[in-house]
């Protein structure tokens, strides 16, 4: 049956209809979203809906997966259901409005535990560079404090690689982040003891290496941050080192900042703190 020939028969179909032209009338082709209009008429014929209201049971009915069905024709099918609930909902009617669906995969952050967390930071506190050289033995400096400054402050690894000292107050033990996410600048607290030892990369730099730079964390060439992959690859290295290393999955960087997150509300829940 061609598209054109199909009549819309559910308790849905002058909505059904009202949203076509509106797609159409908006310069929307819109053909391949009716084809999946036409599925829903006929999934709630066979699901017997009497009444014209897009519910949460409903719409669980309709998102249940399909065979042979892959993730992009899922997330299709909920897409145009969520524009149905969004123009019945424009003119007045009360609907359950389908959450976004994507259809990529995440998968579930590695979050390190204690010991793993301490074997990784001995690892880092005993590297030494391959080629004794002042540029490889600044950088040796300072992935012992980077690693550790990005779990005790719980950053992602942008915001810690990218931190001018200008922006730290090492009086009051803050930094102010510069366009972090959503491009905001967000102010966090830094513990002392990480003060200090920020400090304390700082005077290494400068008087053993005689290397100045703006950034707390530079590269080898002062006048830029480390870069992300140079983070990750020696992330990898260390932790490749560690007694853990053999799992069945691996932690990244940002497994540092998650292992702080998890860390920081365990300790809230053991003092009986609120989150």
């Amino acid at each position: 049956m061609l598209l054109n020939e199909y009549q819309f028969v559910s308790c849905f179909a002058r909505y059904i209809e009202g949203l076509i032209k509106q797609k159409k009338n908006s310069g929307y082709i819109y053909d391949s979203a009716k084809y999946t209009l036409i599925q829903f008429d006929k999934f709630c014929m066979e699901q017997n809906v009497k009444h014209p209201l897009i519910t949460k049971e409903l719409t669980n009915k309709w998102e249940i997966w399909r065979e042979n069905e892959g993730k992009n024709r899922r997330a299709y099918r909920i897409s145009v259901l969520r524009q149905l609930a969004i123009y019945m909902v424009s003119l007045g009617h009360e609907c359950y409005i389908p959450s976004k669906f994507s259809a990529k995969s995440y998968k579930l952050p590695y979050v390190m535990n204690d010991m793993e967390i301490q074997a990784f930071m001995q690892v880092a506190d005993a590297y030494v560079p391959q080629i004794n050289a002042d540029r490889f033995n600044i950088l040796a400096e300072e992935y012992k404090v980077l690693f550790r400054f990005i779990y005790c402050c719980g950053l992602r690894v942008s915001e810690a690689r990218k931190l001018k000292i200008k922006d730290i107050d090492f009086e009051k033990c803050t930094a102010v982040l510069r366009h972090s996410k959503g491009d905001k600048d967000r102010l966090i607290y830094i513990a002392k003891d990480v003060c200090d030892m920020c400090l304390d990369l700082i005077t290494i730099l400068r008087k053993k290496y005689s290397f100045y730079s703006e950034y707390l964390f530079p590269s080898s060439n002062p006048t830029n941050p480390l870069q992300v992959a140079s983070i990750n690859l020696k992330f990898k290295e260390f932790w490749n080192k560690t007694p853990h290393a053999k799992c069945d999955r691996h932690p990244t960087v940002h497994s540092l900042r998650y292992s702080f997150v998890v860390a920081r509300m365990n300790r809230w829940m053991e003092n009986g703190e609120s989150p």
